[in-house]
């Protein structure tokens, strides 16, 4: 039963990611864009976590091997990145470099979003959903 909630939280994580980035890239326009920008991917890296809590609790409970497999390493390298992101995003707010700090921000987002897409195909992959 974890791993079903472990999938669910990924996917909408991934779902609010997608979301937030396409406010960042086509909302611009619109006074709210930043606020629901840094709601909607906060929200995602809440899911994030939550998904992550729950791989480990069901590799803990089912006395499974830990990072057995590229799909968890993916996954972790992207759980660690999308915290850094957020860390940079929140950062540039307060930065004395905004534009380095900015460019860090969207770099990092670029590189965990393709590490977040890339660990939910692998994780679809391993269950035989791809």
């Amino acid at each position: 039963m974890l791993i079903v909630a472990h999938m669910s939280f990924m996917i909408s994580a991934s779902l609010c990611f997608i979301a937030g980035v396409g406010i960042a890239m086509f909302g611009r326009r619109k006074k709210t864009w930043l606020k629901w920008h840094k709601t909607i991917n906060s929200a995602g890296f809440c899911l994030l976590a939550a998904g992550v809590v729950t791989a480990i609790t069901n590799v803990i409970l089912s006395a499974g091997q830990h990072l057995a497999w590229v799909h968890q390493w993916i996954g972790l390298i992207a759980f660690l990145l999308a915290a850094l992101t957020l860390f940079l995003g929140f950062y540039s707010m307060k930065a004395a470099n905004k534009q380095a700090v900015r460019a860090g921000h969207r770099w990092s987002g670029r590189i965990s979003g393709l590490a977040v897409l890339s660990a939910l195909a692998l994780g679809l992959l391993m269950i035989g959903v791809l």
